[in-house]
């Protein structure tokens, strides 16, 4: 809840008083979750958000123009996206955040293509967030995406050595369907063999005590289990594999990050990967001055330390907005866009990112980390870095 209102309260406005249309500020609205069942996935990204903003302002801001934020709680409701979003826009604002999630973020980005608006999700994974068609060409995410999750999931795996994958694949959302068939994917073109494959409905309910079954008969058991999901219910996932008895390595994509992670899996859990963001506060072995400094500035602000690596993407997506506003001939929607798609490497706390270009309205160059549970503890495996993105056939305008 101290997490939530402060959001709120980082945030200049939570009303409709939007940009004054004057040439001293550059407005973004922000229309995030503080509340429901995606809230863990957009408070701390927005308060990382708000946190780079404070930063930018007190360095003189963009050229001389201080950032404003108008916020608003859109309750995890697509319903309510949209309604946020037209609001929002109405009041002047220069730009739209929308949630971390396509199917969340949709109905908003609609409004913002609709009135030229640039829209940027804060952590949206699945790529129709940022092939520039499905919704529409002013819409970005600030993620590199669950086809390189994925992709790169299965990169790592191969690099030890294993050539078995079993894939569990959660249906609740797009991000997980896109994680599960990006794996699977880049798996089998780096020559691996994917032996089986089962789904569940995902959601805050799950059990998948049917789906374990069926895996622990099986004649040979896998290298590993691919496990496309997110948290809580990937979490909890994971924990009935193995009190079924299933012991081989579990590997899955950034949404599986977190000290909720641990909560729900048990302090003996282990040889459980995913590819995140960054490792640091509950993550040990990965830090740097930098991020070090990042966990400490968020603690001073908001009085605990980031609980998953989703935080740093909304401090990065604020540093690569501010730079391409600076360079936008003006703050008019084709402008900002404009500037955007010409965006160059910035200076993050885990170093250069390279993000959009006029055909991939996402992250397109930005190395995950593989991060490790074992006895109970989240340490820093290593960085991994994928040269392309397979090809699925589903328009993706960043594959290769």
């Amino acid at each position: 809840m101290a997490s939530v209102l402060a959001l709120s309260a980082c945030g200049s406005d939570s009303s409709d008083s939007g940009s004054d249309g004057g040439d001293d500020t550059f407005t973004i609205g922000f229309a995030l979750s503080q509340s429901g069942n995606m809230a863990p996935f957009d408070v701390e990204p927005g308060n990382a958000a708000m946190l780079r903003i404070e930063q930018i302002n007190e360095d003189g801001g963009i050229d001389g123009k201080q950032i404003k934020t108008v916020s608003k709680d859109v309750r995890s409701s697509p319903e309510t996206v949209g309604t946020a979003a037209t609001e929002l826009i109405s009041s002047g604002i220069d730009l739209l955040v929308t949630p971390c999630d396509f199917d969340l973020s949709a109905p908003g980005a609609a409004v913002a293509q609709a009135a030229s608006i640039p829209a940027i999700s804060i952590c949206a994974g699945d790529p129709k967030m940022a092939d520039a068609t499905t919704l529409g060409d002013y819409v970005f995410s600030a993620n590199a995406g669950s086809d390189v999750e994925g992709a790169t999931g299965a990169a790592w795996a191969i690099d030890q050595g294993w050539k078995n994958a079993y894939l569990l694949q959660d249906e609740s959302i797009e991000y997980t369907k896109s994680a599960g068939k990006y794996f699977a994917a880049a798996f089998e073109d780096l020559g691996g063999t994917v032996v089986g494959n089962d789904a569940f409905p995902g959601g805050d309910n799950v059990n998948i005590s049917s789906q374990a079954n069926r895996l622990k008969n099986l004649a040979t058991q896998p290298d590993f289990v691919y496990v496309a999901s997110w948290n809580p219910g990937g979490a909890t996932a994971i924990r009935q594999l193995r009190e079924a008895g299933i012991e081989v390595p579990v590997v899955g994509p950034a949404a599986l990050d977190g000290q909720v992670l641990l909560d729900v899996v048990g302090d003996s859990a282990s040889d459980i990967f995913y590819t995140g963001f960054a490792c640091y506060a509950y993550c040990s072995g990965g830090e740097g001055d930098e991020l070090e400094k990042f966990v400490t500035d968020y603690e001073a602000d908001y009085g605990s330390e980031p609980a998953s690596s989703y935080a740093l993407l909304g401090y990065n997506m604020v540093t690569a907005i501010a730079d391409a506003a600076g360079r936008a001939d003006s703050f008019s929607g084709a402008d900002l866009k404009a500037a955007l798609e010409d965006s160059r490497p910035v200076s993050t706390p885990i170093g250069d990112v390279q993000y959009f270009s006029s055909t991939c309205h996402k992250i397109i160059d930005m190395p995950l980390s593989v991060i490790g549970v074992e006895t109970g503890k989240i340490s820093f495996v290593g960085q991994q870095r994928i040269d392309s993105i397979p090809d699925v056939g589903d328009g993706n305008s960043c594959a290769s």
